[in-house]
């Protein structure tokens, strides 16, 4: 049974991130609260993956962002987040209008960057258990769409997140 986001947000532990994500994203209702919040589950999931910190600039939608993703992880209280943003960032040579898109062609032919974006990795903890609870500080300026439930299925694990 699908729930709203402020039911989710009464648990102690962040469940259905992915989900919530694509609810948020979705949505009419922008503000604040709720860019800061897809900024930082957007970043969180481009740089969970094998690429780390550099899924921020590689992937369309981090970098789509990258001139307010610094401010936003802030804002939830990612400050090892942010501040490896703006270390990555500064090591980009590049206007954010230029990175927005993604710069996979770039980093290719700038490697340095792949090992600096390493380095920046193990300082990153897991952004979960910040955006949760920033989520629910803020409730009342987060808008309440239904989360729909997982995917159920032969497909299902294709199609998840």
């Amino acid at each position: 049974m699908p729930e709203n986001l402020h039911d989710l947000l009464e648990r102690d532990d962040p469940v259905a991130l992915r989900r919530i994500e694509r609810a948020l994203s979705s949505g009419d209702i922008r503000n604040e609260a709720v860019d800061t919040v897809l900024s930082a589950l957007i970043w969180r999931r481009c740089t969970t993956g094998k690429n780390g910190v550099l899924g921020a600039v590689l992937n369309h939608e981090c970098a789509s962002r990258v001139s307010v993703l610094a401010e936003h992880l802030d804002r939830v209280g990612a400050s090892d987040a942010a501040q490896a943003m703006r270390d990555l960032r500064e090591q980009i040579p590049l206007e954010d209008e230029q990175i927005q898109f993604g710069l996979i062609d770039w980093v290719d032919a700038n490697p340095d960057i792949t090992r600096h974006a390493g380095t920046l990795a193990d300082g990153v903890d897991d952004l979960a258990p910040k955006i949760w609870s920033y989520m629910q500080e803020c409730q009342a300026e987060l808008p309440d769409p239904r989360i729909p439930d997982k995917r159920q299925g032969l497909f299902a694990r294709l199609f998840s997140g």
